[in-house]
C-alpha cells in the first residue's frame, strides 16, 4: 500500500526510514535499497550542476559564450538541469524503496507535504522580491505563484526564468508516487515483490521509459502556442533525466542483477566514467544539442541534448553510486564546502540570477559586453550569502516543522535546476 514516502538526507546521507508503520512490515526480504550506504559525493555533485548553471547564465548576460571555447564550455553548463533532474529521480525513488521494504507501504500525503514545504517557501520568497521588482501583470504573477508558468507563452519573469526547470521538477514529483506504485505492482506480480525476476522487469520498464522520454523531447517540436516551443519544458521532455536516476536507484538496489555489476564495473574506473561525461559535454557544445542560448530548443536537438545530457550525469553520477568512496573523486566530492554548497544550492539557484540583473541595474553596465569574470567575482558571494541565510533561517526550520508533522526522521532533497 503506498501511504508513507521516506526522503533522503539533505547532506546526501543515509536515506532514512519514513514515519513508523502502522500496519505490519512486508514480509520479505529486505533489499539492498534498505541498507543503502552515506553517499556525501551526491551534494557535492549537486554543487557542481549548481556551479554550472551559473556560469551558464554568467556565460549568456555578459556575452562570453559567443567566444571560442571557453565560451562554448560556458553556454552548455545548462546541462547541469540534467544533473539536477536525475539527482532528483535517483533520490526520490530510492527512498521510496528503503520505505516500502521496511515497512512495506509509504504515505503519499507527507511526501506531497515535505514536498511543498521544502519547494514553495523559498520560492515564493524569491518571487515576492522579483515581482516587486519587475511588476508583472496578474496573469504570469498567478502563473509563476503556482509554478505553471512553463504552459503560458512569456509567463517567465525577467531575473526568474531559471524557475522553468523547477516548474518541470514539480510535475515530476506529482507524478511520481503512481509510477512508483506500477513499478511495485509490476514486481508483486511475480512471485515476491523484491523478486529478482520482479526487480528486472522494473529495471527493463524505466530503461523503456528513458527511450521513451527521448522519443517525447523529439516529438516536443510538434507542439508550439503562439509560436512558441513550450513543450520544449514540459515534463515528458524531460522525463529521460529523471528516467536515469530512477534508473540508477533500481539497479542499485539489486546487487546480484547482471545490470547492477555492469556499471559497478565500468563505475570501478572512475576515471573512464569522467572521460565520457567530459567527452560528452564536449559534444553537447556542438550543434547537436542545440544552439548556445537561453532559449527554449525542442525537435531531435533537444532529444540530443537529453541523450548527452544523460550520458553526463551518469559518467558523474555511476562512480559515487557504484564506485569506491575512497577514489579521489568521490572524496573531493564528499568534502565539506562542496557538500555545504550542495546543501544551499537551492537558494544558490534561486538568488543568483536576480543578483546578477540587480548588480547590471544599479552599475548600468550594458548586456553582452564581456566582464565574465567581474560578475561572477561580485555576484556569486551575495548569491551565496543569501542562499546561506535562506537555509538557515527558512528552509530548515520549516523543514524540521514538516517533519515532525508528518513523524518522518528531518530529511529532504533540495529541489535545484537550472
Amino acid at each position: 500500500m503506498v501511504r508513507g514516502m521516506a526522503e533522503a538526507d539533505p547532506t546526501g546521507g543515509t536515506l532514512p526510514a519514513g514515519s513508523p508503520p502502522t500496519s505490519a512490515p512486508s514480509s520479505n526480504p529486505p533489499s539492498v535499497s534498505a541498507e543503502l550506504p552515506r553517499m556525501a559525493g551526491l551534494d557535492g555533485l549537486r554543487a557542481v550542476a549548481a556551479v554550472l548553471v551559473v556560469l551558464t547564465h554568467v556565460g549568456f548576460l555578459t556575452g562570453a559564450m559567443s567566444f571560442g571555447v571557453v565560451g562554448r564550455l560556458l553556454g552548455r553548463g545548462d546541462l547541469g538541469v540534467s544533473i539536477f533532474f536525475a539527482l532528483s529521480g535517483f533520490l526520490l525513488y530510492a527512498a521510496m524503496q528503503r520505505e516500502q521494504d521496511r515497512t512495506g507501504r509509504v504515505s503519499v500525503g507527507s511526501y506531497y507535504a515535505r514536498r511543498a514545504v521544502r519547494v514553495l517557501p523559498a520560492f515564493w520568497l524569491g518571487l515576492a522580491v522579483v515581482c516587486l521588482v519587475v511588476r508583472p501583470g496578474v496573469g504570469a504573477a498567478l502563473a509563476n505563484l503556482g509554478l505553471t508558468q512553463i504552459y503560458f507563452p512569456d509567463a517567465l519573469l525577467p531575473g526568474y526564468t531559471q524557475t522553468w526547470s523547477l516548474a518541470t521538477e514539480v510535475s515530476f514529483y506529482l507524478v511520481l508516487p503512481f509510477v512508483f506504485l506500477a513499478l511495485r505492482r509490476l514486481g508483486s506480480s511475480r512471485p515476491s515483490i523484491g523478486s529478482r525476476a520482479g526487480r528486472a522487469d522494473a529495471v527493463a520498464v524505466l530503461a523503456a521509459t528513458w527511450v521513451l522520454g527521448v522519443a517525447c523531447a523529439a516529438a516536443s517540436g510538434l507542439v508550439e502556442i503562439d509560436g512558441q516551443a513550450l513543450a520544449g519544458r514540459w515534463l515528458p521532455a524531460h522525463w529521460s533525466s529523471f528516467a536515469l536516476g530512477m534508473l540508477l536507484a533500481e539497479i542499485r538496489s539489486r546487487s546480484a542483477g547482471r545490470a547492477h555489476r555492469l556499471v559497478a564495473t565500468l563505475a570501478a574506473y572512475p576515471g573512464t566514467c569522467l572521460t565520457l561525461a567530459f567527452g560528452a559535454y564536449l559534444l553537447a557544445t556542438t550543434t547537436v544539442a542545440g544552439p548556445l542560448t537561453l532559449d527554449p530548443i525542442a525537435g531531435v536537438q533537444l532529444a540530443g541534448k537529453e541523450v548527452l545530457g544523460s550520458l553526463v550525469t551518469f559518467g558523474l553520477m555511476a562512480p559515487l553510486l557504484f564506485g569506491s568512496p575512497d577514489a579521489a573523486y568521490a572524496q573531493l566530492l564528499s568534502s565539506g564546502p562542496a557538500r555545504y554548497l550542495g546543501r544551499i544550492s537551492y537558494g544558490v539557484f534561486l538568488w543568483h540570477l536576480p543578483v546578477f540583473e540587480a548588480i547590471y541595474a544599479v552599475t548600468g553596465i550594458d548586456y553582452f559586453t564581456g566582464g565574465a569574470i567581474a560578475l561572477l567575482a561580485l555576484g556569486l558571494p551575495v548569491a551565496i550569502g543569501i542562499a546561506a541565510a535562506s537555509e538557515r533561517f527558512l528552509e530548515r526550520p520549516l523543514l524540521a516543522w514538516v517533519h515532525e508533522r508528518t513523524r518522518s526522521a528531518p530529511a529532504g532533497v533540495p529541489p535545484l535546476q537550472g
